[in-house]
């Protein structure tokens, strides 16, 4: 099933070209785009910082166990592997108590223990969680969950 790229909706959706770009959208997204209150600059993930361009070196073995690593996504890898080294960083860890997705994670799991879950589908329920921390900003996530009657 399809999900609107703009909104994550379901309703009507169909996908189609602008200029270059697969652009997938709800009835609704589409109904906006149709009436300028959405442009196709919004549609998408929303930018995650600044783009500066980096020359790297690297022996001829050390590209191909990086891209091996990487998995076809050289910039989600390299900010991953950033991301891991300054937050191991002493003066960037966590102390108890302060929030993190691993406290997520541990909410989550906890939850669908107490549930019954089998391991299995705890083991889904992480995966989906982990992508979901990719795919929304914290205020999107706040909004998906004020939006639903889960209070």
């Amino acid at each position: 099933m399809m999900k609107c790229m703009s909104c994550g909706g379901t309703n009507d959706v169909t996908d189609f070209i602008s200029g270059k770009e697969k652009i997938i959208l709800c009835v609704d997204c589409r109904y906006k785009l149709a009436t300028g209150k959405l442009t196709v600059k919004q549609i998408g993930r929303p930018s995650i910082g600044v783009t500066k361009k980096v020359s790297l070196t690297l022996p001829e073995e050390v590209w191909e166990q990086f891209d091996k690593e990487a998995n076809g996504n050289r910039s989600e890898y390299l900010r991953n592997l950033i991301d891991k080294d300054i937050w191991s960083q002493d003066k960037y860890r966590l102390l108890p108590g302060d929030w993190s997705n691993d406290a997520c994670l541990g909410y989550a799991i906890s939850a669908a223990r107490q549930l019954r879950y089998s391991r299995n589908e705890i083991d889904d329920l992480v995966r989906a969680i982990k992508g979901q921390f990719d795919e929304l900003t914290i205020d999107e996530a706040i909004k998906a969950y004020e939006r639903l009657p889960y209070k």
